[in-house]
């Protein structure tokens, strides 16, 4: 089980620094620690022998969606071996809650025998 081990610890810290990254002002994250973690292979499509990681988080902000967007082109989240790739996904807003948007963190580190990633 030391490579599902490897990979789930790899997972839970990317997807702590995700958690961790300060929010945007004005933002705040309601769902706390319900965030989705996944660890699959070819994810985002394509062929290889690696493992990607993906962590979503929802958030609301009273923000302009350019402001959040300018925000995170320079957000700067460490992935396994490479700074992490972010997606950020946005409902149309709303007078009680703001903007709602996903904060979608990808990275990818090449398979060491994960049964999930092979």
């Amino acid at each position: 089980m030391i490579p599902v081990w490897r990979d789930n610890a790899r997972l839970d810290a990317l997807y702590d620094r995700a958690l961790n990254y300060p929010l945007p002002p004005n933002t705040r994250n309601d769902f706390w620690g319900d965030g989705d973690a996944t660890i699959q292979k070819n994810m985002s499509g394509g062929s290889g022998d690696y493992c990607d990681y993906r962590v979503r988080i929802t958030l609301h902000t009273s923000l302009a969606e350019a402001e959040i967007r300018r925000y995170y082109s320079k957000a700067k989240i460490a992935g396994a071996e490479h700074p992490a790739h972010i997606t950020l996904w946005f409902a149309e807003p709303d007078e009680r809650n703001g903007r709602g948007y996903i904060l979608e963190i990808y990275d990818s580190h090449r398979s060491d025998w994960d049964w999930r990633c092979i």
